[in-house]
């Protein structure tokens, strides 16, 4: 692969990150937000969780469309 084509993958993979971890603390951060106001122990906890799950899932996602050969 060239040098400026490993970069572009570099950028397009930084811009996908940059997307997927606002999408995730819009919806998660928002969620955990309004369980940290309202919510038992119990509903932060399991709120919080979900926050890891998604990012845990962004995480496996990433890695494997890094290391998928490019069409």
């Amino acid at each position: 692969m060239a040098p400026n084509a490993s970069a572009t993958v570099d950028m397009r993979l930084e811009r996908w990150a940059c997307g997927k971890a606002e999408e995730i603390m819009l919806r998660e951060g928002f969620r955990l937000i309004r369980s940290a106001r309202s919510g038992t122990q119990s509903e932060i906890r399991e709120t919080s969780l979900l926050m890891a799950r998604a990012i845990a899932a962004s995480l496996l996602e990433a890695s494997s469309a890094h290391h998928t050969p490019a069409e």
